[in-house]
């Protein structure tokens, strides 16, 4: 059976999960339900029609035109996609970071801790099988797909939480640049479009090498009133000795998340318990020994993009640290990249 090979290293854990909520092995049904959503992100902002798949069943003779290559009830995907992992080349990343307030259960209001986990590996391929029929444009927007993936945003589930982002480092997928027939009469879509997003990466600079930094104790682990937690320096030190990302996701989500001080408007951009995130953030992953660079991307009508330049530069050593003794440990925060989906749209057709 003839395939297609793209190579990917990964950036910082990919996280695939299942019912048990675990995630020890990649799973090709995360990778695909990941490569489907911001395939149909893309679509949208081209202007086609890509439906909800988790809320609404496309019509089995008239699907839209991201059903058409991803399946839909009564047709098939059009390839089968295999993931292969050496059990030698996998590891298993955990880091505990609490959180900063006590939190509402059933029980009363506790601290929770947030873990750091996933997959991390030296690299992958993602072996793409045709089963029927793919177009030239299909195969040119599942590139710009995994172009978009690669560049901008991130691959897999908890991507923001820090998980996913990925180099690409050999694609052997046909090549066109054709482009799909689109209809464009489509009604607009609360949905995600490539059109609303906006992507940035920050560079955050330390003064000190950021193994020492981490000997040293210095980032923000857990309250001091968080008496049942329990620290584990080591799991710092393995992830960026190892596998040179620093567990800093939940530190930005932090320093960014009362850009709006309305409850229900956060909750609308950040997520809550049943209900996804609007806002997307990465780990730091390794730049050199003193520096890592963070991706901050979503989508939004709302204004958010530049509150949320402005928060992560005047929060961020007030999140970093543990005292604010150790802000000096931190050099910058410099926005070294930004780009809106629309200019990133223009530059894909």
């Amino acid at each position: 059976m003839e395939q297609f090979i793209v190579q990917i290293k990964p950036l910082t854990p990919l996280w695939t999960g299942d019912v048990n909520k675990e995630c020890c092995t990649l799973r090709e049904t995360g990778i695909i339900g990941s490569l489907r959503w911001w395939y149909e992100a893309l679509i949208r902002g081209l202007g086609g029609s890509a439906c909800d798949p988790t809320n609404s069943k496309c019509d089995e003779k008239y699907h839209c035109d991201a059903c058409e290559l991803f399946g839909c009830t009564g047709w098939a995907r059009k390839f089968k996609l295999e993931v292969k992992i050496d059990d030698g080349a996998k590891s298993i990343c955990e880091a505990k970071i609490g959180t900063r307030d006590k939190r509402k259960l059933k029980s009363g209001y506790k601290y929770l801790v947030r873990k750091t986990k996933g997959i991390i590996f030296n690299s992958a391929p993602l072996k793409f099988l045709p089963l029927r029929e793919i177009s030239e444009g299909e195969w040119n927007l599942l590139n710009k797909t995994l172009y978009i993936i690669s560049n901008y945003g991130a691959l897999g589930a908890s991507t923001s939480q820090g998980n996913g982002v990925i180099s690409i480092t050999n694609n052997s997928l046909p090549h066109s640049q054709s482009l799909i027939p689109i209809d464009k009469s489509q009604k607009v879509q609360e949905l995600p479009k490539l059109d609303n997003f906006f992507f940035y990466k920050f560079n955050i600079k330390f003064n000190n090498n950021i193994l020492e930094l981490i000997n040293s104790k210095v980032f923000w682990t857990h309250s001091k009133d968080h008496s049942e937690y329990k620290e584990d320096w080591r799991s710092w030190t393995d992830v960026w000795d190892k596998y040179n990302f620093l567990p800093i996701a939940f530190h930005i989500r932090d320093s960014i998340r009362h850009l709006e001080n309305d409850r229900d408007k956060r909750h609308k951009i950040f997520g809550e318990a049943g209900k996804g995130s609007t806002v997307f953030v990465s780990h730091g992953y390794r730049v050199d020994d003193k520096t890592v660079e963070v991706r901050i991307y979503g989508y939004s009508k709302d204004n958010v993009k530049d509150k949320i330049k402005c928060e992560l530069k005047t929060k961020i050593k007030d999140k970093l640290f543990s005292s604010n003794s150790y802000n000096n440990s931190l050099s910058n925060c410099t926005l070294k990249y930004s780009k809106n989906g629309k200019d990133l749209l223009e530059e894909l057709i």
